[in-house]
């Protein structure tokens, strides 16, 4: 297997995978889109879910948000190529007027929406869901900016039952493997006369590594505020060795899985022990399930 040479911590490398992309994809071709016009994409990362959605339906117009200006930065230019982005509210409203497709994309968190009530005909979610602090808080505040009878869809792979049968093994090595490397290039260090890496610790407790829930416990959840459950699927996606190696190298999971490490090196650690793991396992490619979830609101 050939290795990725340059580390990208970022997660732009992976949302452009084509197994990422085609689980959003397909999540998008199970949601209704008939009456669908104004629509908000929470954590929108780089458009790519409006992306997708803009090319099922050309005429919504998006309001985009995130907390990332990197990703953001990203999303809006490939978004102005395409001559769908919107510099302002304003001329978002215009284009929707017009029946034309464009998106807003701004800088702000998915769990303070400065939007008016009942604006939006569908919200959307790609695989963030499980980062939100407050879910509660999350849910309520979506709930006030949707239409009565607006779907919100959304997926994640960080779920209860995320992985796929006989994928333990691997993920196991990988991790191993990982803190194998990060003790050599500690023990590299100590051999040139430099100061040995150290890990610092309780440094952990981010959104990845706790509250996972299962499809059924998310949907009590959104119950609980107003929804109606229309659709619950774990679809199973194949991922290889590199897209292993590219969601290891996301800073944000790295300093979870290798807490208390400097993530930078964590990053490195753990995309080039995902080819270690395939290898020993000799598979070359494990699944791990997608959770999908569309709800309506009462």
């Amino acid at each position: 297997m050939s290795k990725i040479m340059e580390v990208n911590s970022s997660y732009e490398p992976y949302s452009q995978e084509p197994e990422y992309i085609e689980a959003n994809r397909d999540l998008l071709k199970t949601v209704p889109l008939g009456d669908v016009h104004r629509v908000l994409d929470l954590a929108c990362g780089t458009a790519l879910m409006s992306d997708l959605l803009l090319q099922l339906k050309p005429n919504v117009v998006i309001n985009g948000v995130d907390l990332s200006a990197e990703s953001l930065s990203i999303g809006r230019k490939v978004m102005a190529e395409k001559g769908l982005m919107a510099d302002t509210q304003e001329t978002l409203d215009v284009a929707a007027a017009e029946g034309k497709g464009a998106i807003l994309m701004e800088e702000a968190s998915a769990m303070e929406l400065r939007f008016a009530d009942e604006t939006f005909d569908m919200g959307m979610m790609g695989n963030a869901i499980h980062l939100m602090p407050d879910k509660d808080l999350f849910v309520q505040g979506l709930s006030r900016v949707l239409k009565s009878g607006a779907s919100f869809s959304f997926n994640s792979v960080f779920f209860v039952g995320t992985y796929g049968e006989g994928s333990e093994p691997v993920y196991t090595e990988w991790m191993k493997e990982a803190f194998v490397l990060m003790m050599k290039k500690s023990d590299e260090l100590k051999a040139a006369g430099k100061p040995p890496i150290k890990r610092k610790r309780g440094l952990s407790g981010k959104a990845f590594d706790k509250d996972w829930k299962t499809g059924e416990e998310w949907g009590a959840l959104f119950e609980k505020h107003g929804f109606s459950i229309t659709r619950i699927y774990k679809r199973p996606i194949g991922i290889t060795a590199r897209g292993l190696a590219l969601v290891g190298a996301y800073a944000g999971l790295a300093e979870v899985l290798m807490s208390g490490y400097p993530v930078d090196l964590a990053s490195e650690c753990l995309q080039e022990a995902s080819y270690t793991a395939f290898e020993r396992h000799n598979v070359d490619e494990i699944i791990r399930y997608w959770l999908e979830v569309t709800v309506v609101k009462n």
